[in-house]
């Protein structure tokens, strides 16, 4: 739990920690593996982990480090409850906890829990999606050490958002069956998913890929169903859905973190999309948890 300096005796249940992967009963972890190697034990069966690795544990896994080399460790832990009160380990383990997903925008705690002989809760990726991710968490960090203002815990929040979907990219680009079938769209996708918030142009991404403007459209166009701009907008107003529905961040700054570049343009196509204004949308949210799941 960490204790909130902005109201007396309010604990949240998130908690942070450089040196070890093992969190408390309850809590979920997000261990990412910045530096070294190392040899695990999870659930009994050993495995070795080199950087940069992400591990996406559920309370019920027993892991410990039996030897490391260099091991440079960022660990996030939280229990459902830090993303929304009505979610609970019950809850997000349900036979219909799909369908809640969908029906509330409530993350997938899938990669928590869905491992096979090919994914054990460890998922590896190149050194090139090293620097986001570890932003993510040093972000996460930062709002639970400083705590600058009492928005700090929906920053972290939004983070954890934010590393649900960088994690679920990785493990399909690792453990799943690609539906692009092509290498450029794929390394563009790959780039939308980790710099969502940025501003970058057709162009940019055309000299970044080295082709050119007609071939990125056409490519990505014939796999998605989308030119890049209508796609990077539908990510980022989906993620703006999230970010509305679970914290209480300004539009303001909810523009600038989902990549929109002022808050009157953000708004103009939330609506455009959506059919409702971000402040809306919020109340909407709001008010039918709290019909569901008499959410106080």
């Amino acid at each position: 739990m960490t204790k909130c300096r902005f109201w007396e005796d309010r604990y949240l249940p998130i908690e942070y920690s450089l040196n070890d992967i093992r969190s408390k009963v309850g809590y979920f972890s997000l261990c990412l593996l910045t530096k070294g190697t190392a040899v695990l034990e999870i659930d009994c069966e050993r495995c070795y982990v080199s950087s940069p690795a992400l591990l996406c544990l559920n309370p019920d896994r027993n892991t410990v480090i039996l030897k490391s080399n260099n091991l440079q460790i960022k660990s996030v832990f939280f229990t459902p409850e830090f993303i929304n009160r009505n979610l609970s380990i019950e809850r997000i383990t349900a036979d219909d906890y799909e369908v809640t997903c969908k029906l509330f925008d409530f993350p997938s705690f899938d990669l928590f829990y869905k491992t096979d002989v090919l994914y054990n809760c460890i998922i590896p990726f190149e050194a090139a999606e090293s620097d986001r991710v570890e932003f993510l968490f040093d972000s996460i960090l930062e709002q639970l050490s400083v705590q600058p203002d009492a928005m700090w815990s929906c920053r972290a929040r939004m983070a954890i958002i934010r590393i649900f979907d960088c994690a679920a990219k990785l493990h399909d680009g690792t453990f799943g069956v690609s539906q692009e079938n092509d290498a450029l769209v794929d390394c563009i996708l790959t780039f939308i998913e980790f710099n969502i918030e940025k501003q970058f142009t057709i162009e940019w991404l055309s000299r970044e890929y080295s082709t050119n403007r007609t071939t990125l459209m056409a490519a990505f166009k014939r796999v998605t169903g989308k030119t890049i701009n209508e796609f990077v907008i539908d990510k980022r107003i989906d993620l703006s859905k999230r970010i509305l529905a679970f914290t209480n961040i300004s539009i303001e700054e909810l523009a600038g973190k989902c990549g929109f570049s002022s808050q009157s343009y953000f708004t103009r196509a939330f609506k455009k999309k959506i059919g409702l204004s971000p402040m809306q949308f919020r109340k909407k949210a709001v008010e039918s948890r709290v019909t569901e799941f008499q959410e106080k």
